[in-house]
């Protein structure tokens, strides 16, 4: 495979770069969260690339020099969005054994992170390959040595298919898409015909009224056998995202997942009376986002006898961080219900501003720093000096601008915010949160920045 990983970082090629004062000498520390999953060379490029990082004392700066600058969080510019080491080792572990606990595979949903320190750290723990929503984002994994992605989209695009016939003819990469239309099946066949092997393809089932996939049984079959006679792809398995679905336990909404999820082993069932899977050496079978994994590793747990062994694959991506909210509703190792839950591993500091009105702090965080698509942050705590107090619901995020945030509080006395505190706020959906920050410090229990990891959106 062509080590692209030279030529990975932007940053210090931009015309910019060059007339501003770079990071401060450092030797390359590489990040101890990341593991061994990925090759160590672009890694190691990545970290000495320089960045801009608005939450960091000096910038430009470089992920190493942040590693060894012996930073705690009172040396960040606010608003800082961190990890907490202890709570990201913890997901990592806990979920690596719930999967192997389910007798399924991993193939995480990386766009969550775009994180190539934390691909490795999956990867680390024994997960199969990473999926990727775009093929720009499985070329970004290419680079960066993952040896199996998973695109999650039919791919129609001219420019994309002639990536991925690249990629084909590459013995250490091994690279899916998935189908959902003849016409796409035909776009894919053009694009492909001198491919060095065919492509395998994952045909997609679809919730009516949501997003891509076919609705109608009967008529992906009709798709598969298309799939099946064409010279440029492989049928490798059926591929669904239920996630789609309303992501909640408060309602009937894990019932309806459940009886949509039966269409998978149906579908494998019928395409391999029919031989339909010939060309491949297993099936795969995949679903899985970060709300409802334990209701597809249950839908999924007794595979009808095929002609081909089964491979089952869960995708969640979120379980990574986990988060206070959304993922705290939602996910099968969530506090209220799990022995040993995930913890929320993204927090988000901010400086109190103003105190305009009785009941009402500004903050120094708004939407261009932390997520707002499901739920506003919540605020956890005040941090006075060496003091935390806990605000145990008497303070709320009202409402988010670009650069502020609106905090209407219950408190008085000394738990009430004033100007100049720090607030700790935990966040919602952690997709929309990683993609703010190029650069984010890892901080351990005390507040000492550990590590730092790089995203690439």
């Amino acid at each position: 495979m062509t080590d692209s990983s030279t030529s990975r970082p932007e940053a210090a090629s931009r015309p910019e770069a060059a007339s501003r004062p770079g990071p401060t000498s450092a030797p390359s520390a590489p990040s101890t969260i990341a593991g061994a999953g990925l090759p160590a060379a672009p890694l190691t490029a990545l970290d000495t690339a320089p960045v801009e990082a608005r939450s960091l004392p000096d910038s430009p700066t470089t992920a190493a020099a942040v590693r060894s600058a012996g930073l705690r969080l009172r040396d960040l510019w606010l608003p800082a969005v961190t990890l907490d080491e202890s709570a990201l080792r913890h997901n990592l572990d806990r979920f690596a054994r719930w999967c192997a606990d389910q007798g399924a595979d991993l193939a995480p949903h990386a766009k969550t992170t775009m994180s190539p320190h934390l691909w490795s750290a999956q990867l680390d723990r024994g997960a199969w390959g990473l999926t990727a929503a775009t093929t720009a984002q499985a070329r970004t994994m290419r680079s960066f040595g993952a040896p199996r992605v998973l695109i999650a989209n039919e791919v129609v695009e001219e420019g994309q298919l002639a990536w991925i016939a690249d990629a084909l003819a590459d013995p250490d990469f091994h690279v899916l898409c998935l189908v959902d239309s003849a016409a796409g099946v035909r776009i894919m066949e053009s694009a492909l015909a001198d491919a060095a092997r065919p492509l395998p393809v994952l045909l997609e089932l679809g919730v009516a009224g949501r997003r891509t996939g076919v609705r109608d049984l009967d008529d992906a079959l009709d798709l598969a056998r298309l799939v099946a006679a064409s010279p440029a792809l492989t049928l490798a398995g059926v591929e669904a995202f239920e996630g789609v679905f309303p992501q909640r336990r408060d309602d009937d909404s894990p019932a309806r997942v459940r009886a949509w999820l039966d269409r998978l082993l149906d579908f494998a069932r019928r395409a391999d009376t029919e031989g339909l899977f010939a060309g491949a050496d297993e099936v795969i079978v995949t679903a899985g986002g970060s709300s409802y994994p334990d209701l597809v590793a249950d839908a999924l747990s007794s595979p009808p006898e095929l002609s081909l062994p089964v491979r089952r694959i869960i995708r969640s991506g979120c379980y990574l961080t986990h988060d206070d909210l959304f993922m705290e509703r939602a996910s099968p190792l969530r506090s209220a219900v799990a022995d040993d839950p995930l913890r929320p591993a993204l927090s988000c500091h901010a400086r109190v501003l103003s105190r305009p009105e009785p009941g009402r702090a500004l903050l120094g965080v708004g939407k261009r720093d932390v997520s707002f698509d499901i739920d506003l942050p919540v605020p956890r705590a005040l941090l006075r000096g060496d003091r935390r107090i806990p605000l145990d619901g008497a303070a709320s995020v009202v409402e988010l601008n670009d650069h502020h945030g609106f905090l209407d509080f219950t408190a008085t006395g000394d738990a009430a915010p004033v100007v100049g505190d720090i607030v700790e706020l935990g966040l919602s959906h952690p997709c929309t949160v990683f993609d703010k920050w190029p650069l984010i410090p890892v901080l351990d229990t005390e507040g000492r920045v550990v590590d730092a990891v790089r995203t690439l959106f």
